[in-house]
């Protein structure tokens, strides 16, 4: 898959493999083009291939076929040290026998930059990530957020035209991890260059990066802005892996050329028409048909809608969560549903279980899912 977003992009790679002896290889010809100035996010579940693609950008690992450019260089055979780039590690991998000032002036000592301008470039970064006074300190006297912002500063102060982030936040608690979102985006756009995220967090990729890259088994399933990904997902694999979704098999029963729509029989649903523009001008094949609706999509009415899509439904379970709650019904065809409904007011059918109400939704909130 190949998704360009730029007529000189800051990394190029082309059919990039890499094997490691498993089942599959862990990157599978991946073609990805990544712009300057860009908040890129890798986002999978565990051993899709993500952080082996970070890796290979990096120098860590190479490719056993393919190329990867970096600012138009080839850099095969090239060391990580020697690379237009820099890695902000899971661990953070500060040094703990070294205060803060020294671990961000470290990579600078080893590159035998001049102490005068050592000092400089360490000052600047400290103020960059909101560290300014705490030179001196121990990392066991700093919070883990501000641990985490020395090694974004000990990664930026050489100045890399890219920054590699692999999995950057995972150790920080709920509430501080979110916070950091906020900063490493804010920082992103004030110091201009491209960042690469890796993550398994849906939520920290969709409110983070310009576009995200969702992985499975080692290849690029889609590559989009996160209002495309989450919108108008492309397979059944991403329109699961990314937020919640009410999935159903189906098949194309007949189309109707005079009302331009097409007749589906949905597992759980029963038969619904919807217009051929849903699915991009042709039937799709029968055997592979899925439909799905977000759960915030669907409205609750205690009446039958007049809308072209409702169902008779029975309330099984719900689960409150604050402002919103999450319900869990059952229609006449024992197709099974989520319901996100916000708690503002009083829904229909929202506290007792059994009871019955009516669901429905838009012909522009269904997606067909053809993988």
């Amino acid at each position: 898959m190949n998704d360009r977003n730029s007529e000189s992009p800051i990394i190029e790679i082309r059919g990039a493999t890499r094997h490691f002896g498993g089942a599959w290889p862990a990157v599978d010809n991946i073609d990805l083009d990544i712009a300057e100035g860009e908040f890129f996010a890798l986002l999978g579940p565990s051993g899709c291939g993500k952080t082996t693609l970070l890796r290979m950008i990096a120098g860590f690992e190479n490719p056993n076929e393919g190329t990867i450019r970096i600012d138009g260089v080839d850099v095969a055979g090239l060391a990580p040290n020697r690379r237009p780039v820099n890695m902000v590690f899971q661990s953070y991998a500060v040094f703990p026998f070294m205060s803060v000032f020294d671990n961000i002036a470290y990579g600078l000592k080893v590159s035998k930059v001049p102490v005068s301008q050592r000092r400089k470039r360490v000052e600047e970064a400290l103020a960059l990530v909101r560290l300014d006074g705490l030179g001196q300190r121990m990392p066991d006297q700093i919070s883990g957020g501000q641990r985490q912002r020395v090694a974004l500063a000990r990664a930026l102060v050489k100045r890399p035209r890219v920054l590699l982030l692999d999995e950057p936040l995972s150790a920080l608690d709920a509430k501080l991890r979110e916070t950091m979102q906020m900063e490493l985006v804010s920082l992103q756009k004030k110091v201009g260059i491209t960042f690469v995220l890796v993550t398994h967090d849906q939520d920290e990729a969709l409110s983070m990066a310009d576009r995200i890259a969702i992985m499975d088994r080692g290849r690029v399933r889609q590559i989009a802005d996160p209002t495309t990904i989450y919108e108008s997902p492309t397979s059944r694999f991403v329109a699961e892996f990314i937020g919640k979704v009410n999935l159903f098999d189906a098949v194309v029963k007949e189309v109707l050329d005079a009302e331009d729509r097409i007749v589906f029989e949905v597992e759980g649903l029963g038969e619904l028409r919807l217009p051929r523009s849903r699915t991009a001008g042709s039937p799709m094949p029968a055997a592979s048909t899925a439909l799905a609706i977000r759960p915030e999509k669907i409205r609750l009415s205690a009446e039958r809608p007049a809308d072209p899509i409702a169902f008779e439904a029975r309330l099984e379970g719900f689960a409150y969560h604050g402002s919103q709650s999450h319900l869990h019904l059952i229609t006449e065809g024992g197709g099974r549903l989520s319901v996100t409904s916000v708690n503002s007011k009083r829904k229909p059918c929202e506290s007792e279980r059994g009871k019955r109400c009516f669901i429905s939704w838009d012909f522009d909130d269904t997606l067909i899912l053809n993988e």
